[in-house]
């Protein structure tokens, strides 16, 4: 009985070290190794610079991640077109559609006639692969869930 139970404890704490999640802490992270790791996910890498990446998933849709300068947060943010003909009261319903759903944030941005998703994935205490891959994913499903709100037609689908 002793064996049983000393055999099934060394095969779970091998089994844990063999699956267990890597810390990567601020001053470790590198934009090519977020790279690597979305697209080993499934992401496409659409451009990788030391300061950015620009991802897309399966369905087309684009995300910018950018670090602030103190690698204290990821910046997940993407700029969506409006229709020209869009009007400012239904822009602006929109938005505060947009801004209940919880993760992502938006705004007008008037001067580029678009809509800036946001969302702030703070990485001042480390953060996992996993964690990092989960928020992207996160970050898609809202937006498309934002989409999803747009019952006037004010973004441009083109």
């Amino acid at each position: 009985m002793k064996a049983k139970l000393l055999t099934t404890l060394l095969i779970c704490f091998f089994a844990n070290l063999l699956t267990a999640q890597t810390l990567v802490k601020p001053a470790d992270f590198s934009f090519s190794a977020a790279a690597e790791v979305l697209k080993s996910k499934g992401y496409t890498i659409l451009e990788k610079e030391e300061t950015y990446i620009k991802i897309a998933d399966k369905s087309k849709a684009t995300l910018f991640i950018d670090i602030d300068k103190d690698k204290k947060y990821l910046l997940f943010n993407i700029n969506i077109l409006l229709n020209k003909n869009a009007a400012k009261d239904k822009i602006d319903t929109l938005i505060t559609e947009i801004n209940h759903l919880g993760m992502i944030k938006s705004a007008h941005l008037a001067d580029k006639n678009a809509i800036s998703f946001q969302y702030y994935f703070w990485i001042t205490g480390g953060f996992t692969n996993e964690t990092l891959e989960d928020a992207v994913m996160e970050f898609f499903l809202y937006q498309g869930d934002a989409y999803g709100l747009d019952k006037d037609k004010v973004i441009n689908y083109e």
